[in-house]
Parts: structure tokens; C-alpha cells; sequence
């Protein structure tokens, strides 16, 4: 039986404290040549300490030097000074211009991005932290060494932000189907990712979703081998080698983790106590009944009436209670216990079904054996 357990809140806090990001210092300042029309201009706006009249001098720089090599920069200025200024729309209107010149421009990219965020806009917010993330993923490989740390920093961020908000898409997919495939693609995308051992647990999660009972025990045959946390999986393993008679002892073993995580787990987030309450009972009757079957095969009659004992006070179906009230019966007998192997078998005749006639002869064989009337 599967359990809901997955939180979304397990997951998935503040993507990034971007009001930390720095609002200055992003790129590195080009050697200018004073000789030239443009390079006096760009010193005249270093030396200007009037914020007003250092944009102004950079507003006519698009206009008088519009080939300059220096425009990238020049727009970069005025982004980080529109932004000084508390003039988002225009500073935002640079850094988009310094991209036009220059796609892979980490720093004005990261501005842009540090500026929605100023200005407590999510969406675009979300756009430009995307779109940095993009461009760090080209650049940060051979980084620029002129490059400055708080444009590395930035991409850094970017980069495990865009991998987060992506990893959270494809994990709140609310198709089955289509978080399967989103969440694959991610893996394939970050294979280094922290996220597969959840990756892994969610795939198998939503198999179960879609009923899809081959591709949902092939997820949990391969998780069950170095993940202890899923007693879903775990009971589903088992049950499929339980069914086939396929190795017993993998059968024991899982049943056993299963019942041992059940003891242990807390109810899981979302999850009502009467829910939890009905699951967690239905999986560890489920687990008694394999332990208790397994065993009573391998004639190991006291482990076997422990498991059974434990399973039957919760099963209600009556082919199967009567079942391991037959088996109950026989084991008790083996163990010497006869009181309580007539009683299990009187219980069994009560039943009507396949064990009842078999319960019946088996009873008067033990009474008849003991003498007892």
C-alpha cells in the first residue's frame, strides 16, 4: 500500500536571498584611453560625484559614440547607476542593452537580476535569475580571470537557483506521466545533482500513480537495494517475490525492514492519524502474513505463529483469515500447544470456504488423538 508521504515543503524553501547579492562591482572596468573623445568622457563621468550629472554625462555616450568598443561598459555604468538612483526601469533598460552588445554578460545579467528583486517583482525577478543562470552555465566554465568574484558569486547562485526552481517544476508536476519525464530530463541534465536519491523515490511514486505495476517494481527493486526509508517499496518487492516464490529470504528480509520502519516512522506530512493509522496497520498485517507464510513453509512453526498471530487480528478477508487460522492451527499442533491449535481450528471450521472442511477432519483427528471430547 502505497503512502502519500511526499511533502513538497521536504524540499523546497526560499529559492535564494537575493536581497544579498551586492548592488556594485560586477564588472571589471576596461582600460580607457583619455586621448580620445570617448575615453575623456568616461573620465569625466569617474570623477563626477553628483549622481544626477554622472547619468546625464552617460546618457550622451549611446548618442556621440554609438560604434564605440566601450558602449558595453558604458551601458554597464549606467545600469549600476540607474540602479544607485533608484531608477529600476531604466536601469533594467541598460542591462538588457549591455546584453544586446554582449549575450554572454554575466554581470549584467546578475544586475538585472539583483534590480527585480529590488524592485519586489517575482516574476521578473524569476526571468532574470533564469536568464543569469543560463549565461553562467556558458561562462563559468572558462570564467574571464578579469571576471570579478561578485559576478562569479552571482552565476554561482544563479545556476543553483535556476537548478532548484527546475527540480521543483518537474517534482510538483501534478501528471504522473509528465513528472516522470520532467523529472528524467533533470537527472540526465544534472547527473551530479544531490537531489537523485528523491528523484529515484518520486519516479517510483508516481508509477504507482499512473498503476503501472511492472515499471513501479522495477523503481522499487532498484531503490529497495540501498534506501531503508520506503517500506512501500520494500512490501511491494516483497509481495511480487512472495507471489512468484521467488527467494524467500529477500521476501524475510524486506518484511522484517518494513515492519521495523513502521515502528519507527512518524506519520507522514499531510497525512490524517486516522489514514495513517489504516496504513500503516494494513502494511504490517501485510508483513506478519509473508513472514508467517515463509516460515510456515520452511516448517519453522514458532516464528511462523508469532507472524501469524500478529496478522490476524487485522484481516478481514475471510479466505485469507481463515487461511492463517488453518496454518495457525497445524503450527500449534507442531508446537505441542494443542489448546490453542483446537481453538485456531474450531475458529477455521466457522469460516465457510476451502479450509473449512479440511479444519474440520484435522480437528477431530487432534481431539481424537488427545482424547479430548
Amino acid at each position: 500500500m502505497i503512502l502519500s508521504r511526499y511533502s513538497v515543503s521536504r524540499f523546497f524553501a526560499t529559492l535564494l536571498a537575493v536581497c544579498a547579492i551586492p548592488s556594485l562591482g560586477w564588472a571589471a572596468k576596461p582600460v580607457i584611453d583619455s586621448s580620445t573623445p570617448e575615453g575623456r568622457l568616461l573620465e569625466r563621468v569617474r570623477t563626477e560625484n553628483d549622481l544626477s550629472k554622472k547619468l546625464m554625462l552617460l546618457e550622451l555616450f549611446p548618442d556621440l559614440f554609438p560604434s564605440s568598443s566601450l558602449m558595453d561598459y558604458a551601458f554597464g555604468e549606467m545600469q549600476a547607476r540607474y540602479q544607485q538612483a533608484g531608477k529600476f526601469e531604466k536601469a533594467l533598460a541598460a542591462g538588457k542593452n549591455s546584453l544586446v552588445l554582449n549575450p554572454n554578460n554575466l554581470a549584467a545579467a546578475c544586475l538585472n537580476w539583483r534590480i527585480a528583486a529590488d524592485m519586489k517583482d517575482p516574476a521578473l525577478t524569476a526571468t532574470w535569475m533564469m536568464k543569469a543562470g543560463t549565461i553562467a552555465e556558458k561562462v563559468l566554465t572558462t570564467p574571464d580571470p578579469d571576471m570579478s568574484q561578485a559576478t562569479r558569486d552571482c552565476g554561482t547562485s544563479a545556476l543553483q537557483a535556476n537548478e532548484t526552481e527546475s527540480y521543483k517544476n518537474a517534482f510538483t508536476a501534478k501528471n504522473p506521466a509528465e513528472r516522470i519525464k520532467l523529472l528524467e530530463a533533470f537527472l540526465a541534465t544534472h547527473p551530479q545533482t544531490t537531489h537523485a536519491a528523491d528523484i529515484e523515490v518520486a519516479v517510483f511514486v508516481a508509477y504507482r500513480e499512473q498503476g503501472d505495476t511492472a515499471k513501479a517494481l522495477a523503481a522499487a527493486e532498484k531503490l529497495v537495494t540501498h534506501n531503508d526509508t520506503r517500506e512501500d517499496a520494500m512490501l511491494l518487492v516483497a509481495e511480487s517475490y512472495f507471489r512468484s516464490a521467488k527467494d524467500p529470504g529477500t521476501v524475510l528480509s524486506l518484511s522484517r525492514k518494513a515492519i521495523d520502519r513502521l515502528s519507527k516512522s512518524p506519520k507522514p506530512e499531510g497525512m490524517s492519524d486516522a489514514d495513517w493509522a489504516r496504513n500503516k496497520t494494513a502494511e504490517l498485517t501485510q508483513a506478519n502474513y509473508m513472514i508467517g507464510s515463509v516460515n510456515f513453509q520452511a516448517e519453522k512453526w514458532d516464528v511462523a505463529d508469532q507472524a501469524f498471530r500478529a496478522a490476524l487480528p487485522n484481516l478481514t478477508d475471510p479466505r485469507f483469515r481463515a487461511e492463517v487460522l488453518s496454518s495457525l492451527g497445524w503450527a500449534n499442533y507442531k508446537l505441542k500447544n494443542v489448546s490453542d491449535s483446537i481453538k485456531f481450528y474450531i475458529d477455521c471450521t466457522n469460516i465457510p470456504g476451502p479450509f473449512q472442511q479440511a479444519a474440520a477432519k484435522t480437528l477431530n483427528t487432534i481431539t481424537a488423538e488427545y482424547r479430548i471430547k
